[in-house]
């Protein structure tokens, strides 16, 4: 019996798919363990709910207990912020290998640190952007003499681009780095100008399983905020970066992750692995043979252990969009063009409508009708 257990600790809505994924796989249970509101169990497809702590150490001790009784052959950390907290306990180096999302505790300082991730890709021999470490207006000097422009800043633990900016010039830099926190790490890097392509992976036990990779189409507002639209190919030079990537840092998980290809050269610049399911996941289906789902019963059978299989995508490139995601933008961005590829079903965006599942359906709709119409009804109705 294999069984699976997805922890989270924030409510977001990234994951609400994933237990879809692993039962359609053939898992035979998926359990689920977070607060009651949590998008986890905004679905049909999950075995057990079991609530977690409402404060941190309970909810830590808790899981830690649950990883050790549940015979679980595989935990799913959902969101960044347990990562972190998880990262910070006490582990011994047989839980950490359970319940954490890569199985090398000598690793464990590039989790939830972006850098310590710079750190552990340039110790391990993997191509990454050329920093430094920024803490106050002291460090202008090292960034003129060891980086070249453009730069971008980034704080260490954060999602979404939260303060995040591009810097042209010093002079830039230095007009914008008020923005920046005083004596907080912040990490920055040289802005490598090229291709950017984003991946989703799996791994397991170190093991390159499958992956989808994609350029952005849309972005919810800047270009570092979350994506809701991406426009899926097939990089096979890839592959083999990921292979090396996973043995190296010992990937037991599904992972976002992220390179510049910079054509000049062909080379492709590491900038992100962030070791946690997101929102594409689910949508691999529809862009290659050898999807997630397929990856998750070679999990299953032990097939992974031969190594990764290189399959064709099914089509020259294929776009996909998140209804949820999409829907919202449209709307607070007022994008009629948007809003009429999910009404005309353009690039056949219906096939990306959640509707195999009621209950996740009825959580969707609800949300965009509280977010949006909600208050303008109220406001309306206030008014007269």
């Amino acid at each position: 019996m294999f069984k699976v257990l997805i922890a989270c600790y924030t409510n977001w809505d990234t994951s609400s798919e994933m237990p879809f994924v692993l039962k359609k796989s053939g898992v035979d249970v998926v359990d689920i363990y977070s607060g009651p509101k949590s998008w986890l169990i905004s679905n049909s497809y999950f075995d057990q709910w079991i609530e977690a702590g409402k404060d941190k150490k309970s909810y830590t001790e808790n899981l830690k207990e649950l990883v050790r009784k549940g015979n679980y052959q595989w935990v799913i950390m959902a969101d960044d912020e347990l990562i972190k907290i998880m990262n910070e306990e006490d582990l011994d180096e047989d839980l950490f290998k359970k319940l954490m999302p890569i199985n090398k505790i000598e690793n464990r300082y590039m989790l939830s640190s972006k850098i310590g991730f710079s750190s552990f890709c340039e110790s391990a021999g993997i191509l990454t952007p050329k920093y430094i470490t920024y803490n106050s207006p002291a460090d202008l000097e090292l960034i003129k003499s060891t980086l070249s422009f453009p730069i971008v800043n980034k704080r260490d633990f954060s999602s979404s681009g939260t303060d995040m900016f591009v810097s042209e010039t010093l002079a830039e830099f230095e007009a914008d780095m008020h923005m920046i926190p005083n004596n907080q790490n912040v990490l920055v890097q040289e802005y490598i100008v090229g291709t950017e392509i984003h991946v989703e992976g799996l791994f397991y036990d170190g093991v390159l399983v499958a992956y989808t990779n994609a350029h952005i189409v849309q972005t919810f507002s800047t270009k570092f905020s979350f994506t809701t639209r991406k426009s899926y190919f097939k990089d096979n030079n890839l592959s083999p970066l990921l292979i090396d990537l996973g043995k190296k840092l010992g990937l037991n998980s599904f992972c976002n992750i992220a390179y510049i290809y910079k054509e000049e050269t062909n080379q492709y610049y590491l900038f992100e692995v962030d070791p946690r399911p997101n929102s594409w996941i689910p949508y691999s289906r529809f862009i290659t043979t050898n999807s997630f789902f397929n990856g998750v019963k070679r999990i299953i059978s032990g097939e992974y252990k031969s190594g990764y299989v290189e399959t064709p995508i099914k089509k020259q490139e294929v776009e996909v969009a998140l209804f949820f995601k999409d829907m919202r933008r449209c709307f607070w961005k007022k994008d009629i063009k948007g809003l009429m590829r999910w009404v005309f079903n353009i690039h056949g965006y219906w096939r990306f409508l959640p509707f195999y599942d009621r209950k996740l359906s009825k959580r969707i709709i609800t949300s965009i009708w509280n977010e949006i119409f909600a208050p303008k009804f109220k406001k309306l109705f206030g008014k007269s």
